[in-house]
């Protein structure tokens, strides 16, 4: 068991910004770069639970995943907890090391653990609330009307582990993600929009969300990306809650831009809603920060979509 462990893990997510767009007499989409955020994150944590098995006939290992490179700075996280206990890896992409599992012939390892994001520095995010932002060197030049598309999500494949070693069978991934996000304007007016699920697998179904996904957006055909449409009053902040398991067992996915949620809303023994701290309860309850760009969160062996 990793107890407060000094380690981040640092996993990059760029909120992807879009404007949908009828332009030059083509069906385009084209970006606009947004100067800042009325709604922003002030806590996420990911639980992450896998199946790996190897399919060798000698020991392999597997770790978690430290560090994305896309983009700058580097988001940190903290490993809250590992079950069973991790150990120091040989090799590390982040100090002071990374930590994995060793995976004998033949076994199949059942792994869980805990990340909550942390300040780029290290400190604690409630100083430092913000959302990812999208990087676009294309200048706003629409004009007079734009389309606000909402805080966007970032993907991941949760079997790259297959395509870093193809020893290793990832058998199941459960993914649980809560986040807080705050109405940053004091005195008002509220704000509305939409806020989508800042981690999303691919290939993964939503099997639990809390409160109920507004629509499944299929920004990407291939992942059933939560969305939610939001109002928050002057300081006012929200809990989400949401839960992924992969692989997703159905035929075939939704041809249409958007699909109608059939979400299941209620707790159950592995799927309830995560209990954070709050103002009130007198302990930070936003461990969670960045500069200019904000966090997503990590998971094991993740490739960021752009």
């Amino acid at each position: 068991m990793i107890k407060k462990a000094t380690l981040v893990v640092a996993f990059l997510f760029t909120f992807s910004i879009f404007l949908g767009a009828s332009w030059a007499a083509t069906d385009q989409q084209a970006w606009v770069q947004e100067t800042d955020s009325a709604l922003k994150f002030t806590y996420l944590e990911a639980v992450i639970h896998v199946k790996i098995k190897n399919n060798n006939d000698h020991v392999e290992y597997f770790k978690i995943s430290q560090q994305y490179y896309q983009t700058t700075p580097a988001i940190n996280w903290t490993i809250k907890w590992t079950n069973p206990a991790a150990v120091k890896m040989a090799k590390y992409i982040n100090t002071p090391g990374d930590y994995g599992w060793k995976i004998e012939p033949g076994q199949t390892k059942d792994v869980s653990f805990k990340l909550v994001a942390l300040a780029p520095n290290g400190g604690p995010l409630s100083l430092y609330p913000a959302y990812i932002a999208r990087n676009s060197s294309i200048p706003n030049q629409f004009w007079p009307i734009l389309n606000e598309p909402g805080l966007t999500a970032t993907w991941f494949f949760p079997n790259e582990i297959e395509y870093l070693n193809p020893n290793l069978d990832l058998v199941s991934w459960r993914g649980k993600f809560c986040f807080w996000i705050k109405n940053m304007d004091n005195t008002g007016p509220r704000v509305e929009g939409i806020v989508r699920a800042p981690i999303v697998p691919i290939d993964s179904k939503l099997v639990f969300s809390n409160p109920k996904v507004t629509y499944l957006d299929d920004e990407l055909p291939w992942a059933d990306t939560a969305a939610w449409d939001v109002t928050l009053y002057p300081g006012q902040q929200k809990h989400y809650s949401y839960t992924y398991y992969w692989p997703e067992n159905v035929t075939g996915h939704s041809t249409g831009k958007y699909k109608s949620p059939s979400v299941s809303t209620k707790s159950n023994a592995q799927d309830t809603a995560t209990t954070v701290p709050t103002a009130g309860t007198g302990v930070p309850y936003a461990l969670f920060a960045v500069g200019a760009i904000i966090v997503g969160s990590g998971v094991v062996y993740a490739k960021l979509f752009r």
